[in-house]
């Protein structure tokens, strides 16, 4: 059977470009990148942006629910195999290439990998994950999904709002209560614990899910909203203030700003990007967003995000990735620092949109036209 056509909001594959380019400055330029929160906006506006999408189509689901007396249950299989379809493919064809060429301990990982679960084991073990660091976002996401609908089929339209208010909640005080009661020694040596706790996440799905709630439920209001542009301005600032008061402690890891307060002001940030974007009137950036390589390269993103550990990784890169075996082939440029390492960000990011290319191509859209039946 033949779903109905999804809305489709084209500025999107503009925030997902813009996403995905903050975590590869992050990840790529370490020499020469001052400005260590591009990675962490990346991730957080992916979260907002997720919080928004999955409860727009679950609003919908539930709508249906309540007027044709819909199964719950069948919505919610119809969602898990419509995200499966979509995430799985590539994903798993990653985990059996990094299985058979044994990258960076997959062979010992591989339980936790393939169960998305590599966030559970940083939180246990305090240590990153080689060339598979990333995919804690990637298992984060997944824990959302298969929890979250529940909440939105089984509760009244009534309960959203405080459904929405309790995750703020849930978010900022896990966070918070990590900064308050850890040990010193917790936070700077397992800072990351807070960091890929999926409780952690829970404030940015919630400010999604109340744009999400605006959009689809108070449409007339949402639209006619005069102060977007403003709030996306102070939001900025609110943000660069909390970063330089983090920066400013002696402890980059064990301070509440950096802890609790750097993640919630990037989600609000995301949350007026993403309303201008999903508005009926343009705005400034809208042209951008939407032009044909921006928005192509964002159709692509989630190839981009999750193979860019493979194409290159500072921390980890012998033996690993696509960039440790060019190097062996390549002139010895002896360039300074800032223009080998621009040169090397050019290369692996021509080769990381190729192999995304491919991806998107021969798996990701072929796979994509069965979302629509089951």
């Amino acid at each position: 059977m033949t779903g109905k056509k999804e809305l489709y909001f084209h500025q999107l594959n503009g925030i997902r470009f813009i996403a995905v380019m903050l975590v590869l400055l992050d990840h790529w330029l370490i020499p020469i990148n001052p400005f260590s929160f591009f990675g962490h906006l990346g991730v957080v506006i992916f979260f907002v942006l997720s919080g928004f999408l999955i409860t727009r189509i679950l609003f919908e689901n539930a709508d249906d629910c309540g007027k044709n007396h819909s199964s719950p249950t069948a919505k919610i299989i119809r969602f898990i195999y419509r995200r499966s379809l979509r995430i799985f493919p590539i994903y798993f064809l990653l985990m059996f290439i990094g299985l058979v060429l044994g990258l960076s301990n997959m062979r010992n990982l591989w339980p936790y990998l393939f169960f998305y679960l590599p966030n559970i084991y940083i939180m246990l073990k305090g240590t990153w994950l080689g060339i598979w660091d990333h995919l804690w976002s990637l298992a984060v996401e997944e824990q959302y999904y298969l929890v979250f609908p529940y909440f939105i089929l089984l509760l009244s339209p009534k309960r959203y709002p405080w459904l929405f208010i309790a995750m703020l909640f849930i978010g900022i005080g896990t966070r918070l209560g990590f900064s308050l009661y850890a040990s010193h020694d917790m936070k700077e040596n397992n800072w990351m614990w807070w960091y890929v706790n999926p409780f952690s996440a829970v404030d940015c799905f919630g400010l999604g899910g109340v744009l999400a709630y605006l959009y689809h439920y108070k449409q007339t209001y949402f639209q006619s909203i005069k102060f977007l542009k403003l709030g996306l301005l102070i939001s900025v600032l609110l943000f660069v203030g909390v970063l330089n008061l983090a920066k400013m402690s002696e402890f980059p890891h064990d301070n509440v700003w950096s802890i609790v307060f750097e993640r919630f002001s990037g989600a609000i940030v995301a949350l007026f990007f993403i309303a201008l974007c999903i508005r009926t009137d343009t705005w400034e950036l809208s042209s951008f967003l939407q032009g044909k390589v921006i928005s192509y390269l964002g159709k692509i993103s989630y190839g981009l995000y999750l193979y860019h550990n493979i194409v290159m990784n500072y921390y980890h890169n012998q033996g690993n990735t696509i960039w440790y075996y060019l190097t062996s082939h390549l002139p010895d440029f002896h360039l300074e620092l800032v223009n080998f390492t621009a040169y090397k960000f050019l290369i692996c990011l021509s080769l990381l949109i190729g192999i995304s290319s491919l991806s998107w191509f021969l798996v990701e859209k072929p796979i994509n036209k069965y979302k629509n039946r089951i």
